[in-house]
């Protein structure tokens, strides 16, 4: 019987280990991950699976959300790797909110946060500035890039401010983005296309009823 099946009493030879000990350690390194990370600002735990982090107590206007977040999928699909964090409050810290209104020394602290799964770029947007950190890359370029981003307060000023960085940092390294300025919500589509019906029906029954009296005038009873 050869050696890598089981013996007679049920029990793995030497061969099968060997093959099965990467995905045990694999499996091991999965399940302590999540516990070597958790240092308590949602950030670093949402850009894990998520290409941005929308504060969870801020209302942004669903167009402009929308829009920003096809902005950042077409420069990841573009193989321009960036993950964005925007940061509307203190609360949005978790416990680490010491480093509130600090968004260049938030970015190095969240890069390294994600650096086990995630080592790509990273744009950090609070009311006060931009942050920007890539592991194993110097900032400089980056924040030169980004230098004359003012953010205007409040949400819309987020997310203006968030869509011009991404923007020039592709730009930057070669990568042109054609996410249009202004992308509806499906609602938003569908009462434009009502609108439009509307309009249409409108204008046809006004013909209709100016042919009529053009008719009544040409052939008076």
């Amino acid at each position: 019987m050869p050696a890598e099946r089981e013996g007679g009493d049920g029990a793995i030879h030497a061969p099968r280990l060997l093959r099965l000990a990467p995905l045990v350690a694999l499996a091991i390194l999965l399940a302590a991950a999540p516990r070597a990370r958790a240092d308590g600002d949602p950030a670093s735990d949402y850009l894990l699976a998520q290409q941005i982090f929308f504060p969870y107590d801020t209302k942004f206007p669903a167009k402009q959300q929308i829009q920003f977040t096809e902005l950042v999928r077409e420069a990841n699909d573009a193989g321009f790797k960036i993950r964005v964090a925007l940061i509307a409050s203190s609360y949005d810290m978790g416990s680490v909110t010491s480093l509130y209104l600090r968004p260049r020394t938030y970015a190095r602290f969240l890069g390294q946060e994600l650096s086990f799964i995630y080592k790509q770029r990273l744009l950090v947007v609070m009311h006060n500035g931009l942050g920007f950190n890539w592991p194993h890359h110097p900032s400089a370029p980056g924040y030169r890039v980004l230098a004359g981003i003012h953010v205007v307060p409040g949400a819309v000023g987020l997310l203006t401010a968030a869509q011009t960085a991404v923007k020039r940092l592709a730009a930057a390294d070669g990568v042109k983005l054609t996410t249009p300025l202004n992308v509806s919500t499906p609602g938003q589509r569908n009462s434009h296309d009502r609108l439009v019906i509307i309009a249409a029906a409108a204008a046809l029954i006004l013909l209709a009823a100016a042919g009529r009296f053009a008719l009544g005038r040409r052939h008076p009873r």
